[in-house]
């Protein structure tokens, strides 16, 4: 067996460990466990994701999907996990778009929870089309991206002290696979009152 089969069978292993603690955090009223877990198990999953994309195993799924049913999704999952409020904005969402649900779930997943850690009280999450893109949006009302971070659109950078910009790199990755028309995807970075993350898909 290569290391690279034993490090994923462990990965599987070490996230299923992660789930049974957060059930029991969860059981238990913990919030703040139950949030690190989910954490530490989105960074191996992205770990797994991102070796796959460097080694060509990473193969997407791309169907039609509702970019907004995604979005309320993704809110109404967080706003158990965080006391920040969370707000939905799809109103010039495009009624159907074209990508790998579960790579785009993840993207988006991970630039939440940095909101989440971030955002002072209130985090913005939404979608809406944009010459022939699909632009998911994530925003925060906390200090904002680190001018390093802002510099580097290439998402190499890590976004805090402790972090390693894996979650950033592998939505760049996930975005540029995802290619329609002559277009193709990126992740763009701001600040405007806080941290703004894009994810930009071709419809």
């Amino acid at each position: 067996m290569s290391f690279s089969e034993i490090a994923a069978l462990t990965i599987h292993d070490v996230k299923n460990k992660l789930a049974q603690l957060a059930g029991r955090a969860e059981r238990n009223g913990d919030a703040e466990t139950v949030r690190s877990a989910l954490e530490a198990a989105q960074t191996l999953t992205q770990l797994l994701t991102f070796y796959k994309s460097e080694s060509g195993g990473l193969r997407l799924d791309i169907e039609a999907h509702s970019p907004a049913d995604l979005v309320g999704e993704l809110v109404r999952e967080s706003r158990g996990i965080s006391g920040l409020a969370i707000e939905e904005d799809c109103a010039a969402a495009p009624a159907l778009a074209f990508y790998d649900e579960t790579l785009v779930r993840m993207a988006l997943f991970n630039a939440l929870h940095n909101a989440l850690r971030f955002g002072r009280s209130r985090i913005s999450v939404g979608v809406r089309g944009q010459d022939g893109y699909c632009v998911f949006t994530v925003k925060d009302d906390g200090g904002g991206y680190p001018d390093s971070v802002l510099a580097d659109q290439g998402a190499t950078a890590p976004v805090s002290r402790g972090g390693t910009g894996l979650g950033l790199r592998l939505a760049g990755r996930i975005a540029e696979r995802h290619e329609n028309a002559g277009l193709r995807g990126a992740v763009a970075l701001s600040n405007d009152a806080g941290a703004v993350f894009e994810l930009k898909l071709p419809i």
